[in-house]
């Protein structure tokens, strides 16, 4: 595999737009993803999850495909890594 196509890409449509699509709110989100994971996750850390700082599981992913109308893994995309680890990889 060559270097250009291990280079990893966030998903087409951001997280954040889904959830606005769906007009919804992070506390929103936040309380239906906690319900479906059965436990506590915070608008702080779906906020990091939009903007990238943060990575998600692929249980948090279903969550969140769920809470914004979606089917179970429809937010997969193989080679996401979230930007900070693509910086990283980049400067080293």
């Amino acid at each position: 595999m060559s270097e250009k196509q291990s280079i990893k890409t966030p998903p087409v449509a951001s997280l954040r737009s889904l959830r606005i699509a769906s007009q919804q709110t992070l506390e929103g989100v936040a309380e239906t993803v906690s319900e479906l994971l059965g436990q506590k996750v915070s608008r702080g850390t779906l906020s990091a999850i939009e903007t990238g700082v943060r990575g998600a599981s692929v249980q948090m992913l279903d969550a969140l495909a769920v809470a914004y109308g979606l089917h179970p893994g429809d937010l997969y995309v193989l080679d996401y890594a979230p930007r900070s680890s693509r910086v990283h990889k980049e400067v080293v």
